[in-house]
């Protein structure tokens, strides 16, 4: 049994509410201080005009490991969080007129504009991709990602799956497909990763095979849905949550977590902290220089961060004719880095998200929403991100979605990079926090060199799906409880 008997969070991510749900269920006190209005972080929505918008998240995949975390909290996830299969997850139309559709599991369509597709090869290729990959994924999100990240346990259950692990993804989906419409779709459904196929580590291609065997799902009512039933584990068991509340510092006395120093409230105490803020934002700024450790602070400091994000949502009153969940035009797989050229000049590929597609009542009767990520530039100053900038690549993406769809626009919502900083306070706006090219093993740990205190979120935990997120906050949990 623990000797903790209370604890502070900072942050109400999924994350945060998913540790704080296992530690009240085990008796902790726990008090939760979100900086913002709402609980959610990068699963939460906003409703503007009748129409509900993403403020991160976009869908959920590996719902088996979100069902795992939903039990460790005493909740029943399909009665609190009833999900809807996304059963038309991606259109692809390429450069030659190519239409590549992926379905409902295994069920992928090509349209040819010249010719036709060999359906028995690309029908075996499918086969073949799910045989050699499907059980490093069941090995990862069943044993390997449900425990304390540990490379030399990955060794002894995944030796046999280590060969398959080198190279990048345009390497591997070479190998695996011969049809070029076929691979650029493929690659296509990656490219949420922000770097191109050939700079993506193989292992990224268990996202591409988590589509076609668990899916992707929307929770009914909007991705906010996940925060506001994870919440009600940490409620019901007398736990507090306090919005509109930043803090400001992690308190540390001889070398052990005390508590935080909060806007307003001064200091508050606690056996331990749990930060689900970002490793650099915790090592680097919430800490008093001389009590962060100093790999830690070299960890921050040298972090390789992600790629950060422009949105685009727009509110229509008219309803589109998408055919998908997400819709792309992209070039082959091997020129694919020009998704990511800014869209200074107008944005030459277009790809954007309708989840009205799947959940019509995200808009009022006959409307649609439509989320998309314009390509920017990658090293402008995050504080020069002016309203006239924002406005002009707003244009630009209507324009390009104008070109498609009749756009009959009821409300815009634009975010910078600036606002994923300021409103969802992610560092230097990097939407994962670390790249995707980092291994596990260089992620921030869960226990902390500070004793009572401990890091989750994306930052310690290789981010795909809200619940790998969530997952790490309940490996996070069981780690105090061991302390």
């Amino acid at each position: 049994m623990t000797s903790i008997k209370s604890a502070a969070i900072i942050g109400g991510g999924v994350s945060g509410l998913a540790a704080g749900g296992l530690l009240a269920r085990m008796g902790i006190k726990v008090r939760l201080f979100e900086a913002n209005a709402k609980i959610g972080g990068c699963c939460s929505t906003t409703n503007v005009g009748g129409y509900t918008f993403n403020d991160g998240a976009l869908y959920l995949a590996l719902p088996n490991m979100l069902d795992r975390v939903f039990t460790k909290v005493g909740l029943d996830r399909p009665s609190v969080l009833p999900l809807r299969r996304i059963t038309a997850p991606q259109t692809t139309v390429l450069p030659n007129g190519d239409k590549v559709t992926f379905g409902d599991g295994l069920r992928v369509t090509v349209e040819k504009k010249n010719g036709t597709v060999n359906e028995a090869a690309l029908k075996k290729e499918l086969n073949d991709m799910m045989k050699k990959w499907e059980p490093a994924l069941r090995l990862l999100t069943e044993d390997i990602l449900v425990n304390p990240l540990s490379f030399s346990r990955f060794l002894t259950k995944g030796w046999r799956h280590l060969p398959k692990f080198g190279g990048t993804v345009a390497d591997e989906l070479k190998r695996l497909f011969s049809d070029d419409s076929v691979r650029a779709a493929m690659s296509g459904v990656l490219l949420y990763t922000g770097l191109p196929p050939e700079k993506q580590p193989t292992i990224s291609v268990l996202g591409l095979v988590t589509l076609f065997s668990d899916g992707f799902h929307l929770p009914e009512g909007g991705m906010g849905k996940v925060p506001e039933a994870l919440s009600q584990a940490l409620l019901a068991r007398g736990g507090e949550i306090h919005l509109n509340t930043r803090v400001k510092k992690i308190v540390v006395k001889d070398g052990r977590a005390r508590g935080l120093e909060v806007d307003g409230r001064g200091l508050v105490e606690a056996d331990a902290v749990i930060s689900t803020v970002s490793g650099m934002l915790t090592f680097g700024s919430l800490l008093d220089d001389a009590d962060s450790p100093r790999k830690m602070k070299r960890m921050a400091s040298e972090a390789n961060l992600s790629h950060s994000a422009f949105s685009v949502q727009l509110g229509l009153r008219n309803k589109i004719d998408a055919p998908s969940h997400s819709h792309c035009f992209l070039p082959l797989m091997e020129n694919q880095a020009e998704v990511f050229a800014p869209c200074d000049d107008g944005v030459k590929w277009l790809v954007y998200d309708a989840p009205t597609v799947t959940l019509p009542e995200l808009a009022p009767a006959g409307g649609s929403v439509i989320e998309m990520y314009p390509p920017v530039q990658r090293d402008f100053p995050i504080d020069d991100w002016s309203d006239e900038k924002k406005e002009a690549i707003l244009a630009k993406a209507v324009e390009a979605l104008s070109r498609v769809h009749h756009l009959d626009i009821a409300v815009k919502r634009i975010s910078s990079p600036k606002e994923f900083r300021s409103n969802l306070n992610l560092y230097r706006g990097a939407v994962y926090g670390l790249s995707p090219q980092v291994a596990p093993w260089n992620h921030f740990p869960h226990q902390t060199p500070i004793r009572g205190l401990y890091q989750t979120g994306q930052t310690t935990y290789p981010g795909y799906s809200v619940g790998r997120a969530a997952t790490s906050g309940i490996l996070t949990a069981e780690a105090l409880m061991a302390d």
